[in-house]
């Protein structure tokens, strides 16, 4: 897997609300999310399970970002 901007720090790591314009946040690798285990396993296998069936392929690394204004969840590739 190819290196992640938002993981890493030097990509933007907040994006504009598609429903209210407000601002989100991440929240970290969707994958994380999973049980307490999963931000310790290897990437090329919580790919296959992120929610992005081309993630793997494609190399995206899958990151869940909240609005603070209005409180949606959206699930973004990076």
């Amino acid at each position: 897997m190819q290196e992640c901007g938002v993981c890493n720090g030097w990509a933007a790591s907040e994006r504009p609300c598609p429903k209210c314009e407000g601002t989100m946040k991440d929240q970290g690798r969707v994958t994380d999310f999973l049980d307490d285990y999963s931000p310790y396993l290897d990437q090329k296998y919580t790919d296959l399970v992120d929610g992005d069936l081309n993630s793997s392929i494609t190399e995206e690394c899958v990151h869940l970002f909240v609005c603070e204004d209005c409180g949606l969840n959206d699930i973004q590739a990076t």
